[in-house]
């Protein structure tokens, strides 16, 4: 036990607070990076709330049976929540909103191009009658 005095005195001898411990008595291991906030990390900010999910919602129901009825009223709350993360470009509702709104446009675009169609075919049925 002779070669393990200086183990068992370790713990018994006290040093001064504030001294860094001799090296002898550091643990060896890796440096650990110091760790950074991804961009996309949003748990610890507060963001205004917006109401992109519902616009998307509206975008998503008026393919399906709204038309124009639905995606109107989906494009201008997805253009109220682009106002908002737009100022804010770490807003967690950024892509949700983008993608209402492009949703609401497609949407209204096509409605349109199919009320012309009809228009059309309606014309022509007469037009030949």
């Amino acid at each position: 036990m002779v070669g393990n005095e200086s183990e068992s005195k370790f713990w018994e001898t006290g040093e001064q607070v504030g001294v860094m411990p001799s090296a002898e008595n550091v643990i060896a291991g890796e440096v650990q990076t110091a760790q950074q906030i991804p961009l996309g990390a949003t748990h610890f900010a507060m963001f205004p709330q917006t109401n992109a999910i519902l616009a998307l919602v509206l975008s998503i129901a008026s393919f399906a049976c709204g038309g124009l009825i639905l995606s109107i009223p989906a494009l201008f709350v997805a253009l109220s929540a682009k106002k908002v993360t737009d100022s804010i470009p770490t807003h967690p509702d950024r892509g949700i909103a983008n993608a209402a709104y492009i949703a609401a446009i497609v949407n209204i675009v096509l409605s349109v191009l199919l009320i012309l169609l009809y228009a059309a075919t309606i014309v022509a049925y007469f037009s030949t009658v």
